[in-house]
């Protein structure tokens, strides 16, 4: 599974998008991609999801919206429902950096940035185009 905010939010499986249907479950994954491998919690999800108005029963839809979403990355992919799980106070998206289009993207910047002060402007010029190509 891998996972991309750079653009439009998205998990694709085999190199298809995971069908996330509305923009809530989008704005979730982002928030959960963005803190990856760090508890997210409830509480700043909620307010970036509703903002400052959120419906007295906001942390039941948040957890509706957390259940879809394992529901959607399970159907595209069994066993990936696990990612996602519940720290209190909140939530864990759990993903290798090589599963995130941004920490790809970050690497290659750096190694393009070491490759360039090594004096080796090809090497780097090659792995920023990569990098930005994300």
């Amino acid at each position: 599974m891998e996972f991309r905010i750079l653009g439009p939010v998205e998990a694709v499986a085999d190199g298809e998008a995971v069908e996330l249907g509305g923009g809530k479950l989008r704005t979730l994954l982002g928030l959960l991609c963005l803190d990856a491998n760090r508890v997210v919690s409830t509480e700043r999800l909620i307010d970036a999801l509703w903002g400052e108005s959120p419906p007295e029963t906001a942390t039941n839809n948040l957890q509706v919206y957390v259940s879809q979403l394992r529901r959607a990355l399970r159907e595209a992919e069994p066993g990936s429902e696990r990612l996602l799980v519940t720290r209190r106070p909140g939530y864990v998206l759990r993903v290798e950096s090589s599963a995130l289009d941004v920490a790809r993207f970050e690497r290659g910047v750096a190694e393009g940035r070491a490759a360039l002060a090594a004096g080796n402007p090809e090497a780097g010029l090659t792995l920023l185009r990569e990098a930005l190509g994300l």
